[in-house]
């Protein structure tokens, strides 16, 4: 198996780089990829997910720390997910830049919480004032009087501030929003590692969680991919030793350009290949084995030259009969 670690921004470029050294240091079928981000751009997690799909036969993610958003992404394109105490996912849902500010960020589900509290509040206003017209008119107002006039008060009320809103603004960020379910779906299509009987999972992750940095842990993880386990002993160990060494990027990820290793030699020491070690035990049963019949082999054909010469000194003993 090898085992790489990513710390950093996935993003695109980042992308690139990262293929290159996936096919430069890959030796084995199965991989174990040590991820650690804030996040970044869906189309380089999509990038990513896709190639290491190609190349091996099965993935394991590991979460150590923070694996937020695009980081997300990347691991629904695993066969298994690996959690540390300390590990996390997070919500799908995209960042858009602010307008009109230099920084910053904010969810694309913005606007769907400010539509749907727009009109929750209406409804709500509407129905009260309804009520309350002709309530205190003792019934002399009729219904379709009072609601005509309830609905003119909320147009009053409301009116101005839907029509701030941006329709085109409103179409990029649902478009913004889907790509993620879109790349999802696919990503997901090999292993199917998203639970099957929870036809939500993936829009869970994309849009049902209130906040960008919701934490989800291995229990909340549970829920939504059928393969999650917890790191085993020699994992933590792993993951303790690369702190000491290359500092805490395994859990909190680098900042500017990512962090690449091939951790595959340190991995090993802690916790050697199971195919490796069977294959070691194989040989030197057969080499055993080997030598075992060698030495059958030897003493059978002692055996054999030891007769021949008691058959030897034998006849010359006795004289030759002539025709």
């Amino acid at each position: 198996m090898d085992y790489f670690l990513y710390s950093g921004d996935i993003a695109r470029v980042h992308d690139l780089t990262f293929i290159e050294f996936v096919a430069e240091h890959q030796k084995h079928s199965e991989l174990m990829l040590i991820l650690s981000t804030h996040g970044g751009q869906p189309s380089a997690a999509y990038k990513i997910g896709r190639y290491l799909q190609l190349k091996y036969e099965n993935i394991a993610v590991f979460v150590p720390g923070f694996c937020k958003s695009a980081g997300t992404l990347l691991a629904i394109a695993a066969s298994e997910l690996v959690f540390s105490p300390y590990g996390e996912l997070g919500p799908l849902d995209i960042q858009i830049m602010k307008p009109d500010k230099i920084v910053g960020l904010e969810s694309g589900l913005n606007i769907d919480v400010a539509f749907n509290t727009l009109e929750n509040r209406a409804k709500l206003m509407f129905h009260d004032l309804v009520i309350e017209i002709i309530g205190r008119s003792g019934g002399a107002v009729s219904f379709q009087t009072a609601s005509h006039s309830a609905s003119e008060i909320v147009s009053s009320l409301f009116g101005p501030i839907s029509a701030r809103i941006d329709p085109e603004e409103v179409g990029s960020r649902a478009r913004a929003l889907q790509i993620c379910e879109d790349y999802g779906i696919r990503l997901n299509g090999k292993f199917r590692n998203l639970k099957e009987d929870n036809p939500d999972a993936l829009k869970m992750l994309s849009g049902q969680y209130h906040s960008h940095d919701f934490v989800i842990d291995i229990e909340e993880a549970k829920w939504l991919f059928n393969r999650v386990r917890e790191s085993d002993d020699s994992e933590k160990d792993l993951i303790k030793e690369l702190a000491e060494n290359v500092g805490e990027v395994c859990r909190v990820p680098e900042i500017g350009q990512p962090k690449m290793l091939d951790l595959g030699d340190q991995f090993r020491k802690i916790k050697p290949d199971k195919k490796t070690t069977e294959g070691t035990e194989n040989e030197e049963h057969n080499l055993e084995k080997g030598k075992t019949i060698n030495e059958s082999k030897g003493d059978g054909e002692d055996f054999e030259r030891t007769s021949e010469k008691e058959r030897s000194a034998s006849n010359d003993g006795k004289p030759v009969s002539s025709s």
